[in-house]
């Protein structure tokens, strides 16, 4: 995994879908709370991306699949990435409703 350096990607789907969820949540928390400094923004959003591309993959309760399917889209590179989405007026709540949005997904 190249933003999760020392983790397999065995190792993050042996924690379950619920506990990846949580992870990129946390990620994504991370991102909201140093919205002033751009590089440490964009590896946040590069580790929630590399672990929701783990969370499509597994198998999920359908509920949670119809939850996060949204959330995928909202995190594609050229989105996530774009000059809106990075602006600090606007990114700690994207960021916030992306991360309450993966803890509710498996609730």
């Amino acid at each position: 995994m190249k933003a999760h350096k020392g983790l397999s990607r065995q190792d993050v789907l042996r924690r379950g879908p619920a506990k990846i969820a949580l992870m990129a949540a946390s990620e994504f928390s991370r991102a909201a709370s140093r919205k002033h400094d751009q590089e440490n923004v964009r590896a946040c959003f590069r580790r929630a991306r590399e672990l929701l591309g783990i969370l499509e993959t597994a198998s999920l309760p359908s509920a949670a699949a119809r939850r996060l399917r949204p959330l995928y889209r909202l995190a594609s590179e050229r989105l996530l990435f774009s000059d809106q989405r990075l602006d600090p007026r606007t990114l700690s709540r994207f960021s916030l409703e992306m991360a309450d949005e993966l803890e509710r997904a498996f609730r």
